[in-house]
């Protein structure tokens, strides 16, 4: 939502204002807590603004040549400390942006105060994102600016200092412009005929005064002026974390969903490797049994690939062309093709390998050999024999060699 919502403590009532992204007011009132919570709950979508009062809010500068927020943060106390009414410890100072002159701006609070309007804050529903003073909603650019209300004014010079005067006290600072210096006053007309004689006053003196009349000026017209680079005083332990955006509940379903499955497949993935890393340790050591069964009277065996190599007169450059690499292959289709086999040959300077085996019917062993010539190897069918109810034949199996 673009709209932006302006409220301020008007006595034991709440003042607000509601602003549309282009600035035009859509709605205000005042009302007391309870009724605000209904118009404005903690759901509320705008922007919300607190607007302290102006008179609690010294506004002043510093010149801190430092570009480290750190660092200007610990120098500003001490350099503004002859301002202070108070001791530094009880202030809390709130830093803002750097004036043409390259002064840091900011806007000073008693910080017991401050606390106090926070409590005020916390029987409201919503919390704002933002504090700042009446004071810095009137802007100055080249002169001195003073918004007119109906009871006080907000008086802010170039450089960023600034404050809030009750309406008795107006005439006395606007007597106190520097000769040759610019003011404008915007307020109504019954504001502007009130400070008539000061007026005349400092023009005597050479102040280059304009007044600009507005039909009224109230909390809405104050407000109005707002264009985001007043001084937040929220800041530092009294900031207000963003709340992460909100999720739909179709979409929290849907993360729900891929966050069970991204952790279901990792237990899987996991799980797999475990069973893995098993199998490898309980074949490794079937393999270390086995070659020592075979060949008992070695010891300190390791490297238990190698040595089976070495032993079945293996090289390293001739896997799958050796005794095991032809046996692996040969012997896949036996079962499928419902071969029982009976005994094993293997010739070394040959290298081919011959298969005695039972079949149920001459066609099996011309099946198993089909099979094996579309993998590459080369089959020939030696001498078949009928014995009662299943057929005894010979298989030689080589490396892709006719054998015929």
């Amino acid at each position: 939502m673009s709209e932006t919502l302006f409220f301020r403590f008007s006595g034991q009532e709440i003042e607000w204002v509601v602003l549309g992204q282009d600035g035009r007011r859509l709605e205000e009132g005042l009302s007391g807590v309870d009724l605000f919570n209904s118009r404005f709950p903690v759901t509320y979508a705008g922007s919300t603004v607190f607007v302290a009062p102006g008179e609690k809010i010294l506004m002043t500068t510093a010149s801190v040549p430092s570009k480290q927020k750190r660092k200007i943060a610990q120098a500003i106390p001490f350099v503004v400390e002859e301002q202070l009414a108070a001791e530094i410890e009880e202030s809390f100072f709130a830093i803002g942006e750097r004036n043409k002159k390259g002064e840091v701006k900011v806007s000073i609070i008693y910080e017991q105060l401050l606390e106090s309007l926070l409590a005020d804050l916390d029987e409201l529903d919503l919390r704002p994102k933002k504090m700042i003073s009446e004071t810095s909603l009137a802007k100055s650019k080249d002169y001195a600016v003073a918004l007119m209300e109906e009871d006080k004014a907000h008086l802010m010079r170039p450089d960023g200092c600034g404050i809030t005067l009750r309406k008795d006290n107006v005439a006395a600072a606007i007597s106190m412009s520097e000769p040759s210096s610019s003011l404008q006053l915007i307020g109504s007309s019954s504001s502007l005929e009130s400070l008539a004689i000061p007026i005349a006053e400092v023009r005597a003196n050479d102040v280059n005064v304009s007044e600009h009349e507005v039909e009224f000026m109230g909390f809405s017209q104050l407000c109005s002026y707002f264009d985001g680079s007043e001084t937040n005083i929220l800041q530092g332990k009294y900031k207000v974390e963003e709340p992460m955006p909100e999720i739909s509940k179709e979409w929290r379903q849907v993360l729900i969903v891929l966050g069970v499955g991204v952790i279901l497949h990792l237990g899987l993935v996991l799980g797999q490797g475990w069973h893995l890393a098993k199998e490898k340790d309980v074949n490794r050591d079937l393999a270390r049994e086995l070659y020592e069964d075979v060949f008992s009277g070695e010891k300190n065996v390791g490297d238990i690939r190698r040595r089976w190599n070495l032993k079945l007169g293996r090289r390293d450059n001739d896997t799958g062309n050796d005794f095991l690499g032809l046996f692996s292959r040969a012997a896949v289709g036996i079962e499928t093709s419902g071969l029982m086999l009976q005994n094993i040959n293997y010739n070394e300077s040959r290298g081919d390998l011959i298969f005695q085996v039972f079949a149920s019917s001459s066609e099996s062993l011309v099946q198993y050999s089909e099979k094996l010539k579309m993998e590459g190897l080369s089959v020939e069918i030696g001498a078949i024999s009928q014995d009662a109810d299943f057929v005894r034949g010979t298989v030689r199996i080589s490396h892709g060699k006719d054998l015929r």
